[in-house]
């Protein structure tokens, strides 16, 4: 049975068949020609078939799909570990999956959009005359973008030539993609128990006479009489011999604590509660007139120890503790100049100041410290509360032992190695003790005074400068002198450092300090006792704590940080194919059948029929494109129907032909061949 279509094979077309039909049957009947098992008659049938059209529309929107996928893949990526114990991906395959996603994207496109131009072309040949040499430049601009620009192939198809130019156009666009993802540093948290310094007055290690003394910022004095116990001590060390008075001094001219090393890394934050001194102030003012000279005490500071307060009170046996700080500025505010005395030549100046008196209370706080670095560089956040004053430190018992049972080593004149019998009273004396040495070192560097005078507004001459009445109200210092410690000069007295402090506020704005400006108030001690607790906790080391730091790491991230890179050639070259798909699809459907590319069955069965073809073709047979004689490349053929070639049974021929030589294509004729012998 044949297997051609109904309209080419005569067996199964029989009874539509005309008469010449007929009459062709029956001599194939009667002939030796063709046997029953061949068709009499090939023909071509119209049908574009599924696989063009399936080709063309698939591959478009696969190109869709890699396209989606690829901004997927990034979005999905963007802000996740690129590198360290848990990256998303290592950075080499993403770089390989985003470049084969590129790459298969420009392979489906340029397929959808090659299926088009084939459509597009032949669609071409069949209604426009082209030359054979204009013809081979069609079929070559896919391969060499040098032919799109020529005169020919524009005058001939500039849609063609559009088309083409965006196929090679397109494989310089799915290179940027891969360019959107980058790496970059983003933080990261995470939380971890950290040792962190801090400051703990009660701490005692064992709670054994050795360990208590060993913690303790003032040494434990051990009971001579060997009853068990330790006295206070008396805060009156050599300044230059403690370290808690050197660092008292270093806080105090510093302005700030000792340096803290993170304990959590370059960038991390923890939070730390303690107990620590603090004092609480009273502030009073007045107005009063003082001689000037040049030993007028500007500044005096009064520290009264736990043991100085004990021979003040010595019947005191009250709760707190009458230590305190007592401190008196002067303020210039004007001046009066006087007649010198009969006997004498200088005039007498009075100064009205202004007298600030405070007074300061040793107490202990809760501090509740947030420390944050940022890059190794420490800040912090403070809030305070306020606990309760410092008890009484200066005992009425028996030469003011404290008596602990087992604090010596079986009351002999040693410290105990085994737990002593604390009571409350004597716990909370050695915490407040330890607060109370802070506070001490540190007190004992603002106590003394310092001398100055008004100075003159005409250095040239007091005593014009006095007569004249003319005074720049501010006080000046003079070049000091010590001898064994005692002034011999104007300038501080007694040590004190508080020139040279963020009480001075002239020294504090890092100006001339030959006029000091002092201002005494509780927010600045405060802050001065908690820099010099933290700078205790970091020098000792002694009460570490553990704390919940959150810990910034920095590592490196894919950053969709170019998504243009990615949607702008994507879109635009989806967006710009469209149409030419849509011609595509036209051209196939106004062809009637689906054009083949780069088929050589598709060649051979459309280029023979035309004699003149032949035979201008015949001359170039060798093949080589310098072999090909002139008159065959100026040759103007074009796709139809050849004239008068009827083959008996309706049967047409098309193929390539000259002007007169063909016509345009009848969709739904036969064309073929009839066969007999």
């Amino acid at each position: 049975m044949s297997n051609l279509p109904a309209h080419c094979d005569p067996l199964r077309s029989h009874t539509s068949r005309d008469a010449s039909e007929q009459s062709l049957k029956s001599k194939v009947k009667a002939s030796s020609g063709p046997s029953q098992n061949e068709p009499a008659i090939i023909c071509s049938t119209w049908t574009i078939g599924w696989q063009t059209p399936t080709l063309m529309i698939a591959c478009y929107v696969l190109a869709i799909v890699l396209a989606l996928v690829h901004l997927i893949l990034f979005q999905f990526i963007n802000g996740r570990a690129a590198d360290g114990p848990t990256p998303i991906a290592p950075q080499t395959y993403i770089s390989t999956a985003s470049n084969i996603l590129a790459n298969a994207f420009g392979v489906a496109l340029r397929a959808s959009l090659g299926v088009a131009f084939c459509q597009y072309l032949w669609h071409l040949f069949r209604v426009q005359t082209m030359k054979v040499s204009t013809i081979e430049l069609l079929f070559a601009i896919r391969s060499n973008p040098f032919q799109i620009f020529r005169m020919a192939t524009l005058r001939a198809t500039p849609t063609l030539c559009a088309l083409a130019l965006l196929m090679f156009l397109s494989q310089i666009a799915t290179g940027f993609p891969p360019g959107a993802i980058t790496i970059e540093k983003a933080p990261r948290t995470s939380y971890e128990m950290a040792i962190v310094p801090s400051f703990d007055a009660s701490f005692m290690g064992n709670g054994s006479g050795s360990d208590a003394n060993a913690f303790s910022l003032i040494k434990l004095k051990l009971d001579p009489t060997g009853t068990g116990g330790f006295e206070s001590g008396d805060f009156i060390g050599g300044k230059d011999t403690n370290l808690i008075n050197r660092l008292a001094r270093q806080v105090l001219v510093a302005g700030e604590a000792l340096t803290m090393p993170s304990p959590c890394g370059a960038n991390c934050s923890y939070v730390v509660e303690f107990e620590g001194p603090y004092v609480e102030c009273t502030n009073s003012s007045q107005t009063a007139v003082v001689v000037n000279s040049d030993g007028l005490q500007i500044y005096t500071g009064d520290w009264i120890s736990p043991a100085s307060a004990q021979l003040a009170q010595s019947l005191y046996n009250g709760t707190y503790t009458l230590a305190h700080l007592n401190t008196t500025t002067l303020t210039p505010i004007s001046v009066n100049v006087l007649k010198s005395l009969p006997n004498s030549t200088t005039p007498t100046t009075y100064v009205t100041v202004q007298q600030d008196n405070t007074i300061c209370s040793p107490g202990r706080a809760k501090y509740t410290l947030n420390h944050t670095y940022v890059n190794n560089v420490h800040s912090r956040n403070v809030t305070m509360e306020p606990v309760d004053r410092l008890i009484d430190l200066a005992l009425q018992t028996h030469g003011g032992i404290v008596v602990v049972p087992g604090f010596t080593l079986n009351k002999t004149f040693a410290y105990g190695t085994q737990p002593a019998n604390w009571s409350t009273n004597a716990l909370n004396f050695y915490r407040d003790n330890n607060h109370m040495a802070i506070l001490d070192a540190m007190m004992s560097w603002l106590a003394g005074s310092f001398n100055a005078s008004l100075q003159y507004a005409d250095a040239d001459s007091p005593s014009t400068a006095l007569s004249n009445s003319s005074y720049d109200l501010a006080w000046e210092e003079s070049f000091i002198s010590f001898t064994n410690g005692v002034s011999m000069s104007n300038g501080p007295q007694g040590n004190t450092v508080i020139d040279s402090t963020r009480f001075n506020q002239v020294f504090n704005q890092y100006t001339n300090a030959a006029n000091p400006s002092f201002n005494i108030s509780s927010d600045i001690l405060n802050d001065y006792l908690l820099n010099m607790t933290m700078s205790i906790a970091t020098a000792y080391g002694r009460w570490n704590t553990s704390a919940n730091a959150t810990v910034t790491t920095l590592i490196n991230v894919y950053s969709f940080s170019q998504p243009l890179n990615l949607l702008i050639p994507y879109f635009l070259t989806l967006l710009l194919s469209l149409p030419f798909i849509i011609l595509g699809s036209i051209a196939l459907l106004n062809n009637g059948v689906s054009a083949m590319d780069g088929s050589f069955m598709q060649i051979i069965t459309t280029s023979i029929g035309s004699s003149v073809l032949d035979k201008a073709a015949a001359g170039g047979c060798l093949g080589g494109n310098e072999s090909m004689p002139e008159e065959l490349k100026d040759l103007k053929i074009r796709f139809g129907e050849f004239l008068g070639r009827d083959d008996p049974g309706g049967i047409k021929r098309s193929g390539f032909g000259v002007e007169g030589e063909v016509r345009a294509l009848q969709k739904g004729a036969k064309y073929g061949i009839a066969r007999w012998l």
